[in-house]
């Protein structure tokens, strides 16, 4: 089945996009692309470090973020030392940032993410010396160390390039970035432990939230488990009892789970990209019976009555009644009315404008994004 049916009008230098999608029953998806186990998700870490080896990019003396930091490093191997014994900006202080995957095992490596929360100008070259990554509830999870990496080529010495010639460079070039990774920086410590195989019931959480896909979920996993196997909680979460003959085995039970197919309903929905001239919308989209003028083009979309009830049924993308008139039957999709401004020659700004107005009037049955 065709699931995207594009649709392209030129009209002299002006042109817009209609992208259209439609769903069936037939047509279905994996349900791990719709859901997911409740508890299997990321855990945000943050963390606070020193980035050192700076080619004089680094925190000014008059900075203690970084100062005070490198002190009780060197004090805890023997090295005492004061704030104005560390001469010039070759240490940063810098936040930092990773998340933890789920599942993840103790001796696994996750990106960090730094960035300066001094005045240091580039961390350019500099390397995170050991630092720990904690979570909300203040423990450990990960340590971090490494290279700074992923910092887009700049001045490593921004106060030694005279400014005319700094303006001389490309935008690319001037860069100074603030912010860059530690590439596979951080070692995990610490698991999060879900203990699946311990628990007689599981919880699938709906990525898109909508009553209709919760209630199909469940009656899926009751075809393919048994009665009263699963029921919908609410729009988000549906339960599911986990049989006898899978426990103790709860991963492959969501594994079967998670490969069964499933067709997920969507709110009805228009998007509009008003600098390119894109329409997209989903196949459910319907507008009610109204009539439209916009710089002299006349729209009527009217509801079948009596005899000509048929004829409007019948009615065809070619059929215009004149050069400036064309009419729709009630619940017209928004695919006969672009074919419609394709006949008249309408641009795509006449589109986007009619679908405002039509959306404003409550004649549009769906949400309108505009961007």
């Amino acid at each position: 089945m065709k699931l995207l049916t594009p649709l392209l009008v030129r009209t002299g230098i002006l042109h817009f996009i209609l992208i259209v999608v439609f769903s069936t029953p037939s047509w279905g998806v994996r349900v791990k692309d719709v859901a997911a186990l409740r508890g299997a998700r990321d855990n945000e870490l943050i963390g606070f470090g020193i980035v050192v080896g700076l080619d004089g990019t680094g925190d000014s003396q008059e900075s203690l973020l970084s100062r005070k930091p490198i002190i009780n490093a060197l004090e805890r191997i023997g090295i005492s030392l004061k704030s104005p014994d560390i001469l010039g900006r070759s240490i940063a202080s810098v936040w930092l940032t990773a998340t933890l995957p789920p599942f993840a095992k103790s001796g696994q490596r996750i990106d960090i993410t730094v960035a300066t929360i001094g005045d240091a100008i580039s961390l350019r070259g500099g390397i995170l010396i050991m630092a720990p990554l904690r979570g909300p509830d203040r423990l450990v999870y990960a340590l971090g160390q490494g290279p700074i990496a992923g910092i887009p080529k700049g001045v490593s010495r921004a106060d030694a390039i005279p400014e005319e010639e700094l303006e001389k460079l490309p935008i690319g070039s001037r860069m100074v970035a603030s912010v860059g990774q530690v590439i596979g920086g951080a070692i995990v410590e610490r698991e999060i432990s879900l203990k699946l195989n311990s628990r007689a019931r599981l919880y699938m959480n709906l990525n898109s939230p909508d009553f209709t896909t919760a209630f199909r979920l469940a009656k899926l996993i009751n075809q393919n488990l048994g009665f009263r196997s699963a029921r919908a909680q609410d729009a988000g979460t549906v339960e599911v009892s986990v049989p006898d003959s899978y426990l103790g085995n709860t991963v492959e039970l969501v594994s079967f789970i998670e490969n069964l197919e499933i067709s997920p309903d969507h709110t009805a929905k228009v998007v509009l990209d008003e600098r390119s001239g894109t329409v997209v919308m989903g196949g459910s989209v319907r507008i009610s019976p109204i009539a439209i003028s916009q710089n002299g083009l006349n729209i009527q979309v009217k509801r079948p009555t009596g005899i000509e009830e048929d004829a409007q049924q019948n009615l065809k993308e070619d059929e215009i009644i004149d050069a400036n008139v064309f009419m729709l039957k009630g619940g017209a999709d928004l695919k006969e009315i672009v074919n419609g401004f394709n006949k008249i020659g309408a641009s795509s700004k006449d589109l986007i404008d009619v679908l405002k107005a039509v959306k404003t009037a409550g004649a549009l049955h769906a949400e309108l994004v505009i961007r």
